[in-house]
């Protein structure tokens, strides 16, 4: 609003001021001129007078003599105003259409003018950060197909809505949960604690980080959790995976150790661990996400799109490592298939998941499960009577996706890393909850979801147990439990 003020009030060349003096068709006009000269240069019009000189008053209005300069104003030497034909002149009407710009007072003046230079240099400051330094992104250019139509398994409702919001208020972040045979949730919290759940009780069981961290990193972040021979395998993203025992006897140990020298397999440097899967022999696939943006930062890698991240396999009786698949576009979830023939990953940035082939004549090469997803997927769990729960972080529209729309234009990402803190990008993301139900064969076959987020604004993962999904989310304040009695 000032700026506009600020151009209003700028002077005006005299091509301007008459040009913005035509009245209105409808307008009475008077062509006054002095009596003495009755050419063409001679006349000019009242208005003409007035915007020309709008300091002072032209006395040619009241028929008196008058001499001005001829170049800036004309000539009226001596002589009377010509009123209309018809001897008529409505001063009143005349006056209520005096066109001349009325004189803006200093302080008005100096105040608009204080403005205009006030946002001249915020906007010059604001130039100045943008180009300074590098932005801490190197966004790749892509583009992603349409998202598609919510119609069909796809068709809009409300179902997450009926999800009971449990121990609110008294966890925060629980991107994870375990379940045991008796009912057990386990879950990884964000000040770096591991926690059992029994009915209302919560009991810390584990920590991921020291006791008086003060940061994400030294308290650790536990992320993806399994439960594999009476142990639960828990994702430190920072640190590695870690087992700990559920019987109460023997300390956690750290099993897969990210800082070790092993696990730099081809110069791959591991930032970024996320989830993981536990074969029947004792073989742990997990990713990471990214070797260039840690956890704390996963905005970032979410925003730069590149091809950063790995899947590997580690061998708990051999403790043999391997790489997978390398260069994969935030690598997240894992799922081993029902026979263990092959293991999913979902690549959040672009929307599918990858198939990875153990066994059979495939075996060690890789293809698309599913591709074209409508949001970002996350964890990918097992579906008790077959198939695949898949949690979506953020859907693809609902107005607009900022990743959708910004994939073909890799400057204007990186300069939004620049001007707007990563914890605030993260809020553009669309509030909009979704689960999808996948088959055996990656074709979607229903969805759950919760349009404004009013419940589940997001879900990291979905866990079923005996006729119930539990819900977690990296950012929630509660576990989302559902009934499946009520959906089916």
């Amino acid at each position: 609003t000032t700026l506009l003020y600020t151009i209003k009030f700028e002077p005006m060349s005299d091509e301007e001021d008459v040009a913005d003096a035509t009245p209105p068709d409808n307008t009475p006009t008077h062509n006054g001129h002095c009596s003495d000269d009755d050419s063409s240069e001679g006349r000019r019009t009242a208005a003409h007078e007035l915007l020309d000189n709008n300091t002072r008053q032209s006395s040619c209005l009241s028929g008196e003599s008058c001499e001005v300069d001829e170049e800036e104003t004309g000539s009226c030497e001596s002589g009377e105003f010509d009123a209309p034909q018809d001897g008529s002149f409505d001063t009143d009407v005349y006056e209520a259409q005096d066109l001349s710009r009325p004189e803006t007072p200093a302080s008005a003046k100096s105040l608009f003018k204080r403005s205009g230079q006030l946002i001249t240099l915020i906007l010059v400051l604001l130039g100045a950060i943008i180009f300074s330094y590098n932005p801490p992104i190197k966004p790749v250019t892509f583009r992603l197909p349409g998202a598609p139509k919510l119609t069909g398994p796809l068709t809009e409702n409300t179902r997450l809505r009926s999800t009971q919001q449990i121990l609110k208020s008294r966890i925060v972040g629980p991107e994870s949960i375990a379940i045991a045979e008796d009912g057990t949730l386990y879950t990884g919290l964000a000040n770096g604690k591991i926690v059992a759940v029994r009915g209302k009780v919560i009991t810390e069981i584990g920590q991921t980080g020291s006791s008086s961290c003060t940061d994400e990193e030294s308290c650790g972040r536990p992320l993806g959790l399994r439960i594999h021979n009476e142990s639960l395998y828990v994702v430190n993203a920072y640190r590695g995976i870690l087992r700990i025992p559920l019987s109460g006897e023997g300390q956690q140990l750290l099993v897969v150790n990210m800082k070790d020298e092993a696990i730099r397999l081809n110069n791959i440097q591991t930032r970024f661990l996320n989830d993981l899967d536990i074969s029947k022999a004792g073989v742990i696939y997990f990713t990471d996400s990214s070797s260039r943006h840690t956890r704390e930062y996963n905005i970032y890698e979410f925003l730069e799109g590149g091809a950063h991240g790995t899947l590997f396999s580690y061998d708990l009786v051999t403790l043999q490592i391997k790489v997978l698949i390398s260069g994969l576009h935030f690598p997240n979830g894992v799922q081993l298939a029902p026979d263990e023939s092959y293991v999913l990953v979902t690549e959040t940035t672009r929307a599918r998941i990858v198939r990875y082939w153990l066994k059979g004549e495939k075996a060690g090469s890789w293809d698309y499960f599913a591709i074209n997803l409508p949001g970002y997927p996350d964890n990918i769990r097992e579906r008790e009577s077959g198939g695949y729960w898949l949690g979506i972080a953020a859907i693809r529209r609902h107005p607009f996706s900022l990743l959708d729309s910004l994939a073909p234009h890799p400057q204007i990402r990186a300069a939004l890393t620049k001007v707007i803190p990563h914890v605030f990008l993260r809020l553009m993301a669309s509030q909009y909850g979704m689960i999808l139900v996948l088959d055996e064969f990656g074709n979607i076959l229903d969805s759950l979801q919760d349009p404004g987020g009013q419940v589940i604004l997001s879900s990291s993962e979905v866990a079923e147990h005996k006729g119930t999904l539990y819900i977690g989310s990296y950012h929630a304040n509660f576990i989302g439990k559902l009934s499946l009695k009520v959906e089916y």
